[in-house]
């Protein structure tokens, strides 16, 4: 089933109104993820292809056959760090998460014809944080790109909101997101995969650019490959509103 932004509980206008408000944090806790069109304006599209362009070639910029896509936004590209803060994009965290909500990590992702993948279904499973501290329950430490990356436990990413700013038109055959509804609510699913790709229809989500997909990290996701030869350039930025215990901390905290 493909999901237009016009399928989504909210028909038109931000999500500002009150009962907007409202009608957007059921639809986001029942779904897992939620689309809408028009959030951007064109002329911010356009400046936030021109900074992530301009973006020097270091550690955190993967210019691979396969793969292009950039880590550590927030530090390296003040544009994405001060996008995070406005009210438009902010809002779809704050919404479902309350006031206190910081962006905690960005990503840039692009569909090319020499950069193109394709990603099986899955669950997020990491967050970025400042330094490791062994605390229970966290696990399977990594550094990537100088940042510590670890998985949390699941109610940690049930928690926290992706919001995905669409810098192209994204349609069918772009390899958009695909998500199974309401799997966020179900904690890791590894070993129930099978039952809900049996049980629940996929939904394909297309979107214009300028227009947001968000989604938990926790929301079964997958993509294909790209079919055709233009862009499909996405900001992936994160919320959290908690504070991370014994003394770990989140790489970032943007409000």
């Amino acid at each position: 089933m493909t999901r237009n932004a016009g399928d989504t509980a909210l028909d038109s206008g931000q999500v500002s109104a009150q009962v907007d408000a409202m009608e957007y944090a059921v639809a986001f806790r029942r779904d897992g993820y939620f689309i809408r069109d028009g959030v951007m304006p064109e002329g911010d599209v356009a400046e936030l292809r021109r900074c992530v362009a301009a973006l020097p070639n270091r550690e955190e910029v993967r210019r691979k056959k396969c793969v292009y896509g950039v880590r550590n936004l927030l530090e390296i590209c003040p544009a994405v760090c001060a996008l995070a803060t406005r009210g438009h994009v902010r809002q779809f965290a704050t919404r479902v998460l309350g006031d206190d909500a910081f962006a905690v990590r960005a990503t840039f992702f692009d569909k090319v014809p020499d950069a193109n993948w394709s990603l099986f279904w899955h669950q997020d499973n990491v967050i970025a944080v400042k330094r490791r501290i062994d605390v229970a329950g966290y696990v399977g430490w990594s550094q990537k790109a100088g940042v510590w990356q670890v998985q949390p436990p699941a109610d940690v990413l049930a928690n926290m909101v992706a919001v995905r700013v669409h810098l192209d038109d994204c349609n069918a055959d772009s390899g958009p997101l695909r998500v199974l509804p309401g799997s966020h609510r179900s904690g890791w699913l590894d070993d129930e995969l099978d039952e809900w790709k049996a049980r629940v229809p996929e939904v394909v989500c297309t979107v214009k650019r300028g227009g947001i997909v968000v989604m938990c990290p926790l929301t079964l996701h997958a993509s294909a490959a790209s079919q055709t030869a233009g862009h499909r350039r996405v900001i992936h930025i994160e919320y959290a509103a908690a504070e991370l215990p014994d003394g770990l901390e989140w790489n970032n905290r943007i409000r």
